[in-house]
């Protein structure tokens, strides 16, 4: 299943551990020619000083370079929205509190596995409370995680080329529900590979993430098409809690390309986890 427009997707699932709630709105895809040059564009490099608090994690290389092409994506339970970042307020640690009209509060507030530079940030909410359009959720250390990742949309597709992407960067996959689960495995780890081909017909994407928690596993795949720079392609059961994946292609500076994911899997004991993913591609 593809869709060709950024778009917001509301999905609450009744057997999930904890509960969520909001929604989003985006933009309509801008218009593309057809087959046009890669126009790479090269965002201004900012050192950033990490400055963790609290029990936060990880680090950026660089302010993310937000402007007229950014977006996010953005993942708990209950919510899963995507859109124009139009407002985005980072840290000196790197990680995200206000992403569009989502905003993360509270003392503590807590994030995990931040990553990124110039071209994506990306995170995990882990303390506090979001608010979003359609009202709050508090975050204690649980289960209960959001996931986010911003970048920045590329002005055009190639017409040609394949790409390798590196090893990815993954925020900890979060249980949300199924299965008997205890709380130690309320996060596990993720690992993956891609690759993405450019043709006439847009980008074909081949995806792996394996995801593990509790010492059971399970397993993304996909292996589909995005036909221009806007879009995003959903994959397996993502829409119904099930297994899949929503890809999205993204501008890593010149010469890369970024592949964004946010995906649900379930493993082997029953138990549904759900995160987001960013590779490198070059």
């Amino acid at each position: 299943m593809q869709l060709n427009h950024a778009f917001v997707l509301t999905l609450i699932a009744g057997s999930l551990a904890a509960c969520g709630g909001g929604g989003s709105s985006s933009p309509a895809d801008p218009a593309v020619a057809v087959n046009p040059p890669v126009v790479p564009v090269t965002p201004p490099v900012v050192p950033v000083t990490p400055t963790l608090t609290g029990d936060s994690t990880g680090a950026v290389s660089a302010r993310f370079a937000n402007g007229d092409n950014s977006r996010f994506i953005f993942t708990s339970i209950g919510l899963q929205s995507n859109g124009k970042a139009s407002t985005l307020v980072q840290d000196a640690s790197g990680a995200l509190s206000t992403i569009g009209s989502i905003v993360l509060t509270g003392n503590p507030s807590v994030t995990h596995e931040i990553s990124g530079d110039a071209s994506f940030a990306q995170g995990r909410w882990f303390k506090g409370a979001f608010s979003s359009s359609t009202g709050a959720t508090t975050l204690t250390g649980n289960n209960a995680s959001a996931h986010y990742v911003v970048y920045n949309v590329l002005a055009a597709l190639p017409a040609s080329g394949t790409f390798t992407c590196d090893a990815g960067t993954f925020t900890a996959p979060s249980y949300t529900g199924g299965g008997n689960v205890p709380s130690s495995a309320n996060f596990g780890t993720a690992s993956g590979n891609a690759s993405i081909a450019f043709d006439g017909s847009g980008a074909r994407i081949v995806l792996a993430i394996d995801a593990s928690a509790g010492g059971s596993t399970g397993k993304v795949t996909a292996s589909t098409s995005i036909a221009s720079p806007a879009s995003s392609s959903i994959t397996g059961g993502y829409l119904s809690s099930g297994t899949g994946a929503q890809l999205m292609l993204g501008d890593g500076g010149t010469g890369r390309y970024l592949l964004l994911s946010a995906y649900k899997v379930q493993l082997a004991n029953g138990g549904n986890y759900q995160g987001v993913a960013t590779f490198r591609c070059s």
